[in-house]
């Protein structure tokens, strides 16, 4: 046995993963990837992966803070995704083979782990800021309410929409707040557009400037809906696309500039802001057909989300103004004639990462005072008010280039010096350097030539279901986050980047050259593309297949799992059955969401770490009754310790933990010499999910419990719900509300 099969630290690693959740490690941030596994997790994972059965806890959280050196382990991950495997294990020593089949995946982990010369970069940004950046710059310029010459930060539009009743033109502010600061908010007038000042929030505010009253936070729009104010009619916005055949017009009303001399100040777009915008668009007019813009069309065949076409947007550069084309391509021409390819990459990252604060569907955050990324969601989500960013920056402001290449920069500074944040039980917060750690993987061309490179990574862009490419018994761990069914559409996200990638990696790199980065091998489960979950499961199947072939007889396959339906996780343990594989242990340890204390209760906040070994399992043949009794006590255990770590629990955290459990100890069962009596699996969690709607924490409670026959193991998780409600303040829901 390893460590992880008898134990892991939660209740110190929780509260690091929390602060986590809330402030990614710099290197994880250099460019958006969905759903991103923590660093901390899986650095912890990969030690206790390759930790002994009997070896203390304090010991390998003593690796954890002062760092372990795993020289000559060659672990895997077959969907790496944003790559956290591959940095955690290449910080350890370790030698990695990553896969992943989505070529925006590939280059992302592919710059995380590629060092890089900070002063190269440094002289390559300023050669772009004398030249490009100066460009940008005029279309992003405007004067302050005092006169002096200032910098635009950024731009608020408003869609417009024709009422089908009257005719009249619907401005589509779902309010009229702008910002919201100390009691100091400011608004925008709906009739004359003038922005103003007011002492707090006033429900009858007047405009100074044309004396129209009216209530900041009773906008005409919102769900897809807007109400005509002269008329009163109802529209829904999708409707009226379809009429129109095109997406909405907009107009630009107000923004929010800087200035030297008086900081940060709003105003109502005048004259010389609407020229600016005309000489913009005159510029792009002209300059069209030399520019580099993807030409790409959105697809729509077997597309999960009918957003954005059914708002007009057909074409990927659709999703931006003239000015955003006009600054993007630019940037992008004076990036590709960058002679050094290492540098150029990194700067073409960094050019990637700005365009999801760079498009016309992100919103202005009035409470945070700073743009909202695109991808907030896991969605493309059309908005009725985009806020345009500055495309180069300036002093203040969120994910402009310039900013986007701080991040990066930090993140290249913290992988030649990686540290650790840790929490302790008070909430107090230090930061320590484990010893001898850097990220930097030596890329090398074929798995031969990674067994003989200290610190080697070896990347592939391709399916997992062929692994063909290692040889078999020779990886000592595969560690990895797979694809949850249909919890992420990531080809049909990754697809608003990787048509700007392209531009700039098609002559480099093969899987860059198709137009779209979606590929038929692709496992995920889509309906409308006819991607059913039998089939995601048959893939998955083959992938852990796979895995099982090239993995060591005594190695490990670890991987993180979630889901809120049961079939998901009947799903799961078929397959691994299926692929030659048992769960040997699934400790539970907090999810990567970005939420604390107070986050929703529906939300899923924990991961079930599936520790899996090949079968056959030593376990003895089993009554279903006693590992159904086993399944709860450990549920109760592990709750008690995401209790003791100062976590909350609720009832979906209840259930992940006991579907967990549930499938572990069937695994170890149904692997070893089975069950006593005919159990199916379908029959065996579908008892355990009667269990878990008892664990409730709405009203009657105390009566339900006061019921007879009550399992211990049942009365004691819920108890435990009541206790985190009164502890953490968690709004109470009942589990079939959550579920």
């Amino acid at each position: 046995m390893s460590y992880i099969e008898h134990d892991f630290p939660v209740e110190k690693l929780n509260r690091v993963a929390l602060a986590e959740g809330n402030s990614k490690k710099p290197v994880y941030a250099m460019h958006k990837w969905w759903a991103r596994r923590l660093g901390s997790v899986f650095r912890m994972i990969i030690l206790a992966a390759f930790g002994e059965d009997g070896e203390p806890a304090e010991s390998v959280w003593g690796k954890f803070c002062q760092g372990y050196n795993l020289q000559g382990k060659l672990i895997l991950d077959p969907f790496m995704g944003g790559g956290t495997t591959l940095v955690e294990a290449l910080r350890l020593g370790a030698r990695v083979i990553g896969v992943d089949i989505n070529p925006v995946a590939w280059f992302v982990t592919k710059k995380e782990i590629e060092p890089i010369d900070l002063q190269a970069l440094d002289a390559a940004v300023a050669e772009l800021e004398e030249t490009v950046g100066n460009h940008i710059r005029q279309y992003y310029r405007t004067t302050c309410p005092q006169g002096h010459e200032a910098d635009v930060m950024y731009y608020f539009w408003v869609k417009v929409a024709p009422c089908s009743a009257c005719g009249n033109l619907v401005r589509l502010f779902p309010n009229y707040e702008l910002s919201r600061r100390d009691h100091q908010h400011v608004v925008v007038c709906p009739r004359c557009l003038w922005v103003f000042e007011t002492p707090g929030y006033r429900g009858e505010t007047m405009c100074p400037e044309c004396g129209y009253v009216f209530d900041p936070r009773e906008g005409v729009s919102g769900r897809g809906v807007f109400r005509c104010p002269t008329c009163g009619t109802d529209h829904r916005i999708v409707d009226v696309v379809s009429t129109l055949g095109h997406a909405l017009d907009m107009q630009l009303h107000a923004l929010e500039g800087y200035c030297q001399d008086c900081g940060r100040f709003f105003k109502r777009v005048d004259e010389g802001d609407l020229a600016l915008w005309e000489r913009a668009r005159e510029e792009f007019a002209r300059r069209r057909d030399a520019l580099r813009i993807p030409s790409q069309a959105i697809p729509t065949a077997g597309r999960s989300d009918p957003r954005p076409v059914n708002h007009g947007y057909t074409h990927f550069w659709h999703m931006f103004n003239e000015r955003q084309l006009l600054s993007l391509s630019l940037l992008l021409e004076h990036i590709l004639k960058i002679s050094d390819q290492n540098i150029r990459e990194f700067l073409l990252l960094a050019f990637s990462d700005c365009l999801g604060t760079n498009n016309m569907f992100c919103k202005y955050e009035i409470d945070w005072h700073k743009v909202s990324p695109f991808f907030g969601l896991h969605a493309y989500h059309p908005i009725e008010r985009p806020a345009e960013n500055n495309v180069w920056g300036t002093r203040y402001g969120r994910g402009s280039f310039t900013r986007c290449v701080e991040k990066l920069r930090k993140g290249k500074a913290y992988c030649q010096r990686p540290y650790e944040r840790l929490v302790d039980a008070h909430g107090r917060r230090r930061v320590l350097f484990p010893k001898n750690e850097q990220i930097a993987g030596m890329l090398t061309s074929s798995v031969d030539e990674l067994l003989h490179q200290q610190n080697g990574a070896y990347l592939r862009c391709q399916s997992s279901e062929d692994l063909s490419f290692i040889p078999d018994g020779s990886v000592d761990a595969v560690i990895t986050d797979p694809p949850y069914f249909d919890n992420v559409q990531y080809s049909e996200l990754a697809d608003f980047f990787y048509v700007w990638l392209r531009l700039g990696l098609q002559d480099l790199y093969p899987w860059f050259e198709a137009e779209l980065s979606q590929r038929p091998e692709e496992i995920v489960q889509n309906q409308k593309s006819g991607k059913t979950a039998e089939l995601f499961a048959e893939g998955l199947r083959r992938v852990f297949a796979e895995c099982h072939r090239v993995l060591k007889d005594d190695g490990l396959m670890v991987f993180t799992f979630h889901h809120n339906q049961r079939w998901a996780w009947e799903g799961m343990a078929k397959l691994l059955l299926d692929a030659g594989f048992y769960i040997s242990a699934s400790p539970i340890v907090r999810s990567e969401g970005r939420s604390g204390f107070h986050s929703s209760s529906g939300n899923i906040r924990y991961d079930s770490v599936l520790v899996c070994r090949k079968q056959p399992s030593p376990m003895p043949r089993s009554h279903w009754p006693a590992v159904k009794e086993q399944i709860m006590q450990d549920a109760v255990t592990w709750t008690q310790r995401t209790l003791a770590s100062g976590m909350p629990v609720n009832p979906v955290d209840i259930f992940t933990i006991v579907m967990a459990k549930g499938i572990e100890w069937y695994t170890r069962v149904a692997a070893g010499e089975g069950f006593e009596g005919v159990v199916s699996l379908s029959e065996a969690l579908a008892e355990l999910e009667e269990l878990v709607t008892t664990v409730e924490a709405g009203p009657g409670l105390e009566m339900k419990l006061a019921e007879e026959p009550v399992p211990e193991t049942v009365r004691q998780l819920s108890l435990f719900v009541m206790e985190s409600q009164e502890r953490y303040q968690v709004p109470k829901r009942s589990a079939a509300e959550i579920l």
